[in-house]
């Protein structure tokens, strides 16, 4: 759960798409992971406990991102440490808005109050809660080279350097192996999911809310691990003037309310297909079944 890191404000794709309709949408991702892993019932999705504690969490990230990234930019891309207490965040700040709990005024820490009970974010203002791994990973295969190549050597790139990048993509097709790696997340919770229905007991929300944690706390991973497997490409300096220049675009943010009980619904559906492992194995592979 995440807010947007797109330059349009729109509401970040790892928070909306596990309410899509699509089995497609079930594994969209911009990026691959080291380990695939299956679903931990043990696991559960974080919550919020009171507005006080989170944000004097929230003030101590944005104190620690603030400092590394004076000294290393792109670490505060990059850094696990950093990365996972971000996610927590934006992901506890998403299910309380979703659970009309109140968090209090947070604008100090950029949050701007939204008449529907989510909030806006000016992430030039506030950059420690932009996922700027998103942009890399959503923009960068996207680009019109010959055009942002210029940009960039204009910027200090070298034409060997925009060759680097370029390669890095070509060579790592970061969706493909994201759903590569998603599969035994999804395929084991739909067989808990078809358990539960065996036995004629329903579906705890807080399972699938644990679940839908899981595959945004995975998809998040591979985004950062991909971004810092391009960022090693590439030398310090290079490496600076690429975060550079994507912390310099004017990219705004919204968290906004979800139906959280109308995407549950929507996913058990999904999960309960009798070839849904079949149909997600395609998508994998890139075919049908």
């Amino acid at each position: 759960m995440h807010v947007s890191s797109n330059p349009d404000g729109s509401r970040s794709a790892a928070r909306r798409m596990p309410f899509a309709a699509a089995v497609v949408a079930l594994f969209a991702s911009v990026a691959g992971v080291a380990h695939a892993v299956e679903f931990d019932e043990k696991l559960k999705a974080p919550r919020v406990l009171d507005g006080a504690t989170f944000r004097s969490q929230a003030q101590s990230f944005s104190a620690r991102f603030t400092a590394v990234q004076a000294a290393d930019p792109q670490a505060a891309v990059i850094e696990r440490g950093l990365f996972a207490e971000r996610f927590q965040a934006t992901w506890q700040m998403q299910d309380a808005i979703d659970a009309h709990r109140p968090l209090g005024d947070l604008s100090s820490l950029g949050f701007m109050s939204r008449e529907d009970g989510g909030y806006d974010i000016d992430y030039n203002a506030f950059p420690q809660w932009q996922r700027l791994d998103e942009l890399f990973a959503t923009m960068l295969p996207q680009f019109p080279w010959e055009s942002i190549g210029a940009v960039l050597v204009s910027r200090g790139f070298r034409p060997s350097d925009v060759e680097i990048l370029k390669d890095y993509i070509a060579t790592h097709d970061a969706r493909k192996a994201s759903l590569r790696d998603s599969l035994p997340l999804a395929v084991s919770f739909s067989k808990l999911v078809k358990k539960y229905d065996k036995i004629k007991r329903p579906v705890p929300d807080a399972l699938v809310l644990s679940y839908l944690y899981q595959r945004a706390r995975l998809e998040a991973e591979s985004t950062r691990a991909w971004t810092e497997g391009l960022l090693t490409t590439l030398d310090a300096q290079r490496g600076r003037i690429l975060v550079a220049f994507f912390s310099e675009m004017e990219t705004k943010g919204i968290l906004a309310p979800s139906d959280q009980q109308g995407g549950i619904a929507e996913q058990l559906r999904i999960l309960r297909l009798p070839n849904f492992e079949q149909l997600v194995t395609a998508e994998v592979n890139g075919g049908t079944p």
